[in-house]
C-alpha cells in the first residue's frame, strides 16, 4: 500500500488561507485608507469653504467701510441742504413780514433798530406826528404770528420827533431762533 502526502495539499490550503487572510487585511487597509482619503478630503472642502467664505465676508466688509465715508459724506451734505433751506424759508418768512411792515410804514416814520431776542422782536424809531405812531401801531398789530405787546416808552426828542419802542411777541413757530 502506498502511502498518501497530503504535505502539497496542506501547502496549497495554507497559501490559499494566507492569501485570504492577506486579501482580507489588504482589503481593510484600503477601505481604511479610502474612508480616510474621503474624510480627508471632506474637510479639506469645508475648510476651504470656511476660508472663501471669510473672504466674501472680508471683501463685504471693506466695500462697507470704503462705502461708508462717501455716505456718511452725503448724509453730511443732505443735513446741511436741509438746514440750509430751514433758514431760507425761515428768512423768506422774516422777509415778507419785514416787506409789510416797511409798505404799511406811514409817512414820516421811520425804524432806526430792529432786534430779535427770546422769541421778541423789538422795533425802536422815530416819527414826526402822534397820528403817524397811531397808524404805526394799528400796522403792527396786524403783523401775522406777532402780537403786539405793551407800547414801550413814547417820548419827544430835542428836535421835535417822537421817540417810540414796541415789542412783537412770536405766536407761532417759523421765525429764526437766532
Amino acid at each position: 500500500m502506498a502511502g498518501v502526502n497530503f504535505l502539497p495539499w496542506r501547502q496549497y490550503r495554507r497559501r490559499r488561507s494566507v492569501r485570504l487572510w492577506a486579501s482580507v487585511f489588504i482589503a481593510n487597509l484600503l477601505l481604511t485608507g479610502g474612508a480616510g482619503v474621503l474624510w480627508r478630503a471632506s474637510v479639506a472642502i469645508e475648510l476651504y469653504g470656511r476660508v472663501l467664505w471669510q473672504q466674501a465676508d472680508a471683501t463685504l466688509l471693506a466695500s462697507l467701510v470704503a462705502a461708508k465715508e462717501p455716505l456718511l459724506a452725503r448724509q453730511e451734505a443732505w443735513r446741511k441742504e436741509q438746514v440750509r433751506r430751514q433758514r431760507r424759508q425761515d428768512t423768506l418768512a422774516w422777509r415778507l413780514r419785514l416787506l409789510s411792515l416797511a409798505a404799511n410804514l406811514p409817512q414820516n416814520t421811520w425804524l432806526t433798530q430792529l432786534r430779535w431776542q427770546q422769541h421778541q422782536l423789538s422795533l425802536s424809531g422815530l416819527a414826526s406826528s402822534v397820528r403817524a405812531l397811531a397808524v404805526l401801531e394799528q400796522q403792527l398789530r396786524g403783523i401775522a404770528g406777532f402780537q403786539l405787546q405793551q407800547t414801550g416808552a413814547m417820548e419827544r426828542d430835542v428836535q421835535g420827533r417822537w421817540q417810540f419802542h414796541y415789542q412783537l411777541k412770536k405766536e407761532i413757530d417759523d421765525a429764526p431762533e437766532r
